[in-house]
């Protein structure tokens, strides 16, 4: 991450975690995950990455978990928030196996990383919009079919061992 990236991303993710009027805990528990994350991001960009599962090891996406956040926070979607605070220990989680775990057990963590981001694009959507009834039939079959053949390539591709 260049010198001009890191302080762009921390400030990204301060205001993230500030913004959305959620509880003051909430926030404070997203805004320590998203420093912690950023800690991490930094420490792995200087150690560099042994054995890459997928390209840095979705360390690249972490900007897009705070907006993530963000997005669910400003539509009011509190339930999600809870499936989102599992996201950044996932996502370290998922870097540290990619470096030694087993590939499927990479595999593994990148199907319920994945699958657990779809769920919350979904959440946000669905939310933010308001769908019931048909609409929010058509949105969960299309974002279950959309995370199905995502997820299920970037598996194979995981247990292939191409990037």
């Amino acid at each position: 991450m260049s010198a001009i990236t890191a302080p762009v991303v921390l400030i990204l993710f301060i205001i993230c975690a500030a913004v959305p009027p959620l509880p003051l805990w909430l926030r404070a528990v997203a805004g320590g995950e998203l420093l912690g994350l950023w800690f991490y991001w930094m420490w792995r960009e200087r150690v560099g990455y042994r054995r890459e599962a997928v390209r840095k090891n979705l360390l690249n996406l972490l900007p897009g978990h705070a907006v993530l956040f963000l997005g669910l926070g400003l539509v009011g979607a509190r339930a999600a928030l809870l499936l989102w605070l599992a996201l950044p220990p996932l996502a370290v989680l998922f870097d540290l196996a990619a470096h030694r775990a087993p590939r499927s057990i990479v595999a593994f963590l990148y199907a319920i990383l994945w699958f657990a981001v779809f769920a919350l694009i979904h959440q946000l959507i669905a939310v933010g919009r308001g769908l019931m009834g048909t609409g929010l039939l058509i949105w969960s079959v299309m974002t279950a079919f959309a995370a199905l053949g995502y997820v299920g390539l970037g598996v194979i591709r995981i247990k292939d061992g191409k990037r």
